[in-house]
């Protein structure tokens, strides 16, 4: 089953099970109170300012009604570094629970190679953070969701969180890209090792010169093995680290080893930070479903929480917050509410 076709078949089912599921109030969705209200959506917003380069843009979805101080979830694409987009997006749901999400684009192999994908998707989170107030949303509660190549990244996003080396200069400076918690699913956690973990029935050739791990470094593991090194998420995991992760992969998995979140979990475990290593009875690489998806929401809303403020609600206290950073009294102002004009968009993702 492909990326898309999955996620399609996904949002039909959610849609209907996510009320029913089960009686938890931890997955109960939140009905806006404007039963008329639709979520909102910002389309193809470029994240490097003066650029229009479809691999740097994002978009952007709000819950119904008008909010502040929103967590964002930014969800990261799969497609072995090399393809793929930032719609579909599995992440509508969170709407529901009073989350803003964003999508990310991010330049591709070959032409691309590490660590441009790790750069722009730090860009990214330094826009979000920078344009914050703007829309509504929390700096200090940014989760991250990757699927595959996506898990891979936002592993590594996390687990560089404060790197200068790791940063790269695209787009917005002055800002940070920390990231507060992760899922990863399915993602590599050790670029030197998948050699090593991969099966007799592994649908990779590790050693191909046409491989996704080749494209992305430039040579196989063993020829770029200071790359591979700097590519993985485990390099950079050490005591003291603080962000609680979701790891979740198929035991059967045949493109990505099983074995490699294993290692990952055990890399993070000893940081520390929270951390759960959720095993699939699956042999597909992709296995989403409306029970996975929960088991997701259910960890951001332990680590994030899902509950905003209404501009109403939020009152004299937002009267009194400073400019956010870098920005005027203007942009300050512009925090109370997301621009009622984007009301209406549909947050249904487009099937391209």
């Amino acid at each position: 089953m492909s990326l898309r076709t999955a996620f399609s078949s996904f949002l039909i089912a959610v849609a209907a099970a996510s009320l029913t599921a089960c009686g938890s109030t931890a997955i109960a969705e939140k009905q806006p109170q404007d039963k008329d209200a639709k979520p909102r959506v910002l389309e193809n917003v470029s994240y490097v300012d003066g650029e229009e380069d479809p691999k740097h843009m994002l978009d952007l979805y709000f819950p119904a009604g008008e909010h502040t101080k929103l967590p964002v979830l930014v969800w990261i694409h799969g497609g072995a570094w090399r393809e793929g987009d930032k719609q579909p997006s599995p992440m509508m749901p969170f709407l529901n629970r009073g989350y803003a999400v964003a999508g990310i684009n991010y330049r591709l192999a070959p032409d691309h190679k590490f660590p441009t994908q790790l750069h722009d998707c730090k860009a990214a989170i330094r826009w979000i953070r920078k344009h914050a107030d703007e829309y509504g949303i929390d700096r200090d509660r940014i989760g991250i969701f990757g699927i595959s190549a996506g898990g891979h990244l936002a592993a590594l996003l996390a687990a560089t969180n404060g790197n200068k080396a790791m940063e790269g200069n695209v787009g917005v400076t002055g800002q940070s890209s920390e990231v507060h918690s992760i899922v990863d699913w399915c993602g590599l956690g050790n670029l030197q090792s998948q050699h090593e973990q991969a099966g007799e029935s592994d649908q990779l050739d590790f050693d191909s010169p046409k491989a996704p791990f080749t494209l992305f470094l430039g040579g196989t593991a063993k020829e770029k093995p200071e790359l591979a090194k700097a590519a993985s998420p485990v390099t950079y995991l050490k005591p003291g680290f603080k962000v609680p992760a979701l790891i979740m992969h198929a035991e059967k998995d045949p493109v990505v080893p099983f074995a490699q979140s294993q290692e990952l979990y055990e890399a993070w475990k000893k940081t520390g930070a929270p951390v759960e290593l959720k095993p699939i009875e699956s042999d597909q690489h992709i296995f989403i479903s409306v029970p996975t998806i929960l088991t997701v929401i259910e960890f951001f809303d332990k680590h994030l929480g899902s509950q905003s403020k209404t501009a109403t609600q939020a009152g004299a206290s937002e009267k009194t917050d400073p400019p956010a950073e870098g920005g005027s009294a203007d942009e300050t102002a512009k925090a109370k509410s997301v621009k009622s004009d984007r009301a209406g968009v549909s947050a249904e993702p487009a099937d391209k």
